[in-house]
């Protein structure tokens, strides 16, 4: 009878950290899933240059996909490992073509930008340590209305920055 008891009593323990576990699994996927179905942001094709020899800067290039029915504002971006990274886009202006900061990007409901050379795209300064081709960081956007997504950028030579990198991030599957 006795061991029948610490059977029961052993089984209900393992069961009670068993669905614990799972609901704290389950939760975290929940708000995971929150998180995104509110901001509805998808980012693609993520990649930041790694620095040439004596240059202060470098580039990131990505498409961001807008899957909400609101507009949405891009209002800063963040790479790991990078003390500064801007907006920047290319313009055309009495014949010359500039590169100028951006503070606020628009990004249409259901539309994408694509952030790639001669267009929009980011400015990553004040390295805190190298970039490494083949290396990933942590690339977050921010948006005007609180929300922020992210996602891992590849770290690519400046050779490979102009090749698609085939890998989206942030899709929610059950």
């Amino acid at each position: 009878m006795f061991a029948k008891f610490i059977a029961l009593a052993s089984g209900l323990v393992v069961s009670t950290f068993a669905l614990s576990h799972q609901h704290n699994e389950h939760s975290a996927h929940e708000s995971s899933a929150h998180i995104q179905n509110n901001v509805n942001i998808v980012i693609s094709d993520a990649k930041v240059r790694a620095f040439l020899p004596a240059s202060r800067s470098t580039a990131a290039y990505f498409t961001l996909n807008n899957q909400s029915h609101k507009d949405l504002e891009l209002v800063k971006a963040t790479i790991k490992g990078l003390g500064r990274v801007e907006i920047h886009e290319h313009v055309h202006h009495n014949g010359m073509m500039k590169m100028q900061q951006v503070n606020k990007l628009t990004v249409a409901a259901n539309e994408q930008v694509i952030f790639q050379p001669g267009g929009y795209h980011l400015m990553a300064f004040d390295p805190e340590y190298a970039l490494k081709p083949g290396e990933k960081r942590k690339l977050t956007l921010h948006f005007a209305n609180g929300s922020h997504v992210f996602t891992m950028i590849d770290v690519v030579s400046l050779k490979d920055s102009f090749k698609k990198v085939e890998k989206a991030h942030h899709h929610h599957e059950d």
